[in-house]
This record gives C-alpha cells, sequence and structure tokens, in this order.
C-alpha cells in the first residue's frame, strides 16, 4: 500500500496490517478455502480479511463487521460477517465460529473460478 493512502486512513482511524498470510493457504484448510472460492475470489479474501483482523486483535470474537474483499482488479465484493479467529472458525463452539450474516455485494459473474 501506498504510504500516501496509508496516511489518510491512519488518520482516521484505521488500522493497517500488511504482508500476512492467512491460515486458509495451508495444505490442511485448503478445502474451507475451495469452498469459499466458489462464491468468488473476493468472497474468500473477505473471509481471510475477517480472520486475520480477528486473529490481530482488531476486532473481537462475535462482532458483526462489514468485509470488502477483490482480486488485483480492485474490490468486488462486501459482506457482513460475525467475527472468528481461524482455529474457531469451525470448531465445536457455535458461539465462536466464522458466520456469513449477510452478502451485500458480489459480482454476478466471477472470473478465475479454476484457479484452484
Amino acid at each position: 500500500m501506498k504510504p500516501e493512502n496509508i496516511n489518510v486512513l491512519s488518520k482516521y482511524g484505521a488500522v493497517i496490517i500488511e504482508e500476512l498470510h492467512t491460515s486458509l493457504s495451508t495444505k490442511e484448510r485448503k478445502e474451507i478455502a475451495y469452498t469459499y472460492y466458489t462464491l468468488g475470489q473476493g468472497f474468500k479474501v473477505a473471509v481471510e480479511v475477517t480472520l486475520i483482523a480477528t486473529d490481530n486483535e482488531v476486532v473481537n470474537i462475535g462482532d458483526e463487521v462489514i468485509v470488502i474483499g477483490g482480486t488485483t482488479e480492485g474490490a468486488d465484493t462486501a459482506i457482513i460477517v460475525k467475527a472468528s479467529i481461524i482455529s474457531n472458525m469451525i470448531g465445536p463452539d457455535i458461539n465462536k465460529r466464522l458466520e456469513i450474516k449477510e452478502i451485500i455485494a458480489m459480482p454476478r459473474k466471477r472470473n478465475g473460478m479454476n484457479r484452484y
């Protein structure tokens, strides 16, 4: 991210987390990533953003957050998610699981579906 964009966002109280990889990239969780990817790359990215933000304590477990995801072409998906950390996202405690509450926007035509 450009330093000038970081400065502007920081002035508004945004927390910037850069250069992190989500645990959905691991071999053990690849099926979860594939499942979200069927709804589009932006959808999968939005879920990953939620997990990263929660794992880094930017949002709390159980918070409902609006998350935006996309591709290298730009943001194309917005969802409301009940936040969770990666270890709880499909765990036994239903109150700590990640939950997609609402799809605000996502593209009708999704490119790159053959990536996985």
